[in-house]
């Protein structure tokens, strides 16, 4: 669904958001989808008329189950796609930050850990073979806050003296399988949404984002916030307009200091390759906690 938010003196504020499992019509009952339009309405339309600039000073920032997915997609999964790291993504997706020799080297805190799994049930990205006949599992991205695993198919871990770990996906039985994402999340930590605020003396929670971009080797990324809120003394307090979280890959990782158990995925479809193929893939995490951040403002 898309809303937008419009206000003569206030301007414009837009909310898109995908679905998608691997079920039937019970999936789409489980949404709730009138309950969450609604809400959603509300909550945009307040920040559209009520919000304030966010803080200028340096605070600590907790960041919802969305932006954490997306932010695994792009600066863990892409980057750690094999045939990227060999370069032969440069003409069309761009390169990786990631060279072999980084894998087993620290990206973020020991709370952080990345996977990619096609196994979990239900899921959008879900498969139990890849297209070259190779038994999926679980690939560990990042384990701890050490680069820890590529995505290969068999192609590509023949070149790095490994296994294939089942990433070959085509959208077509007519198109090439290439290395591809399935569901890549953040392992969900012990704390509750309330225990990441109540810690917080000054900040900023961003539950969701309106706008996002990243460069071509998945190091600088930039998140803008649509439904966000101010932290005064481990309390939730008013709503913030466009927040501007934007950082390096490793400067997000290594800020986590606490990782959240209300574990999210958002639905999607990535595309890769030339002629370009779109796949489904889900992208989630839990909500964490990020210290010491500069944030920016969208104007």
């Amino acid at each position: 669904y898309l809303i937008t938010a419009h206000s003569p003196q206030h301007g414009t504020i837009q909310r898109f958001e995908e679905f998608g499992e691997s079920r039937g019509w019970e999936a789409i009952e489980a949404w709730k989808l009138p309950e969450k339009l609604e809400h959603e309405a509300e909550a945009i339309s307040k920040v559209l008329l009520k919000g304030i600039e966010p803080p200028k000073d340096v605070v600590d920032v907790v960041a919802g189950s969305e932006i954490v997915g997306l932010a695994c997609h792009e600066s863990a999964g892409h980057p750690g796609e094999a045939d990227r790291v060999l370069g032969r993504e440069a003409a069309q997706g761009g390169e990786s930050y990631i060279e072999p020799k980084l894998l087993g080297t620290r990206i973020g805190s020991e709370v952080v850990t990345v996977v990619d799994d096609p196994t979990l049930k239900n899921s959008f990205g879900y498969y139990l073979y890849d297209d070259e006949g190779v038994e999926a599992r679980e690939r560990k991205l990042i384990e701890n806050g050490i680069l820890r695993e590529l995505l290969h198919n068999r192609e590509t871990a023949a070149i790095f003296q490994v296994k294939s770990n089942g990433s070959a996906r085509a959208d077509s039985y007519d198109t090439e399988p290439i290395i591809r994402m399935a569901n890549t999340y953040m392992k969900p930590g012990d704390y509750s949404l309330e225990e990441l605020i109540e810690d917080i003396r000054d900040g900023v929670y961003i539950k969701s984002y309106q706008e996002w971009n990243i460069d071509d080797r998945r190091w600088n990324q930039r998140y803008v916030g649509v439904e966000a809120y101010r932290i005064r003394n481990g309390k939730i307090c008013e709503p913030v307009r466009n927040p501007v979280l934007e950082l390096t890959t490793k400067g997000f990782y290594s800020s986590i200091d606490a990782v959240g158990k209300d574990l999210k995925f958002s639905a999607g479809y990535c595309g890769k390759g030339d002629p370009p193929q779109s796949i489904p893939v889900w992208f989630g995490g839990p909500s964490v906690r990020i210290r010491g951040i500069r944030l920016g403002v969208r104007r």
